[in-house]
């Protein structure tokens, strides 16, 4: 399933996992996605968004998450969090992007208009129009993805 995810969303996907476990929930809510997003604070979805700027609050709890096993964080995703993964597919094939970044990730976040992440995405004054804008402004700086290989047919 995520064979079109760069690693620095597959991290960010792992690090929703890891918040889930530390929050004793066991699945993997939007707000678990965006809490994986901040995870590194030099990644796409921060630098082009500010996410740990924005939510101060969440950093500051993610300091207080112990490290897991893999093994340990086999969470079901929430069928919100199922649509937002099917949407960042969708936004990277619209901006005609084969690999999925973290940035595509904030877009199927906030075409989820409606969960707990998109919501406070949008009370931050992010919203999918303008994060629409700024991921094609952003577009030509994004990394040589290394590593990753077409395995299309």
């Amino acid at each position: 399933m995520f064979e079109r995810y760069v690693p620095q969303s597959r991290r960010a996907i792992y690090f929703a996992a890891v918040a889930a476990l530390n929050t004793n929930s066991a699945v993997i809510t939007s707000e678990h996605l965006l809490f994986g997003l901040m995870h590194e604070a030099g990644g796409r979805a921060n630098v082009l968004f500010e996410l740990c700027e924005c939510f101060p609050d969440l950093v500051a709890l993610q300091k207080q998450f112990r490290p897991v096993s893999p093994l340990a964080n086999q969470h079901e995703l929430t069928q919100d969090s199922k649509r937002i993964l099917a949407y960042a597919a969708k936004e990277a094939s619209r901006l005609a992007d084969f690999w999925i970044d973290a940035e595509h990730l904030v877009l199927g976040i906030l075409r989820e208009h409606s969960c707990p992440a998109a919501l406070r995405l949008n009370k931050a004054s992010i919203n999918l129009q303008n994060a629409r804008r700024i991921v094609t402004k952003n577009k030509s700086s994004r990394p040589i993805t290394v590593g990753c290989r077409y395995r299309g047919g």
